[in-house]
């Protein structure tokens, strides 16, 4: 028997990697995802995305599409920082599969297949922000 298996966690988040050179997606807890640069550019720069989401998996999927005539689709909006990343705006995607992160999440290793879809595996996440504090009332 290893102890290790019984009293300990493995964190899997990693060592932190410079900004530009890592792929890097959250969910935080308004139902938004962000994508940097990096990520963003692997897709092939879409303008609207498909979202899926895999319960027995627990798995979302960001599909590209160059086209706005879907209603089902979601832009990808520029983010108002100077990151060069994009915000999607999920929360009726995350509220009609009961995706509710307390915090912000960090997908460990999101993956891109040759099409441009993201695989973004709920499982296999970290922590980057605390949940806001609440107020004293006054």
């Amino acid at each position: 028997m290893n102890i290790l298996d019984r009293e300990f966690e493995k964190f899997i988040g990693g060592p932190t990697q410079a900004y530009c050179d890592r792929v890097h997606v959250t969910i935080g807890p308004n139902g938004s995802l962000f994508l940097n640069r990096k990520a963003h550019l692997l897709m092939g720069k879409p303008v609207f995305v498909y979202l899926y989401y895999s319960r027995a998996k627990d798995t979302i999927v960001i599909e590209p599409t160059q086209t706005s005539l879907s209603s089902v689709a979601f832009k990808m909006q520029e983010d108002g920082g100077t990151s060069g990343g994009r915000r999607i705006y999920a929360n009726p995607f995350c509220k009609h599969f009961r995706i509710k992160p307390q915090e912000t999440l960090r997908f460990v290793s999101p993956s891109v297949d040759a099409v441009g879809r993201m695989f973004l595996k709920l499982t296999e996440t970290v922590v980057v922000a605390a949940a806001p504090r609440k107020r004293k009332a006054k």
